[in-house]
């Protein structure tokens, strides 16, 4: 019963801890018009990732 209740409060602290620690993910702000936006390359194109013109917030 200890080792089950160690391992639910190791896991509690790990997982609180990594919630703490984590960043939310960020749009880049580079190369984006006065708009906050831009074409996509044709990399990106070929990948699938966009397919024109897009905005970053």
């Amino acid at each position: 019963m200890k080792t089950l209740i160690a391992t639910l409060l190791m896991i509690g602290v790990f997982g609180l801890s990594g919630m703490m620690v984590s960043d939310s993910a960020e749009a880049h702000s580079g190369r984006t018009d006065a708009y906050g936006g831009h074409n996509c390359s044709d990399q990106s194109k070929r990948k699938g990732l966009c397919t024109g013109y897009h905005y970053h917030r």
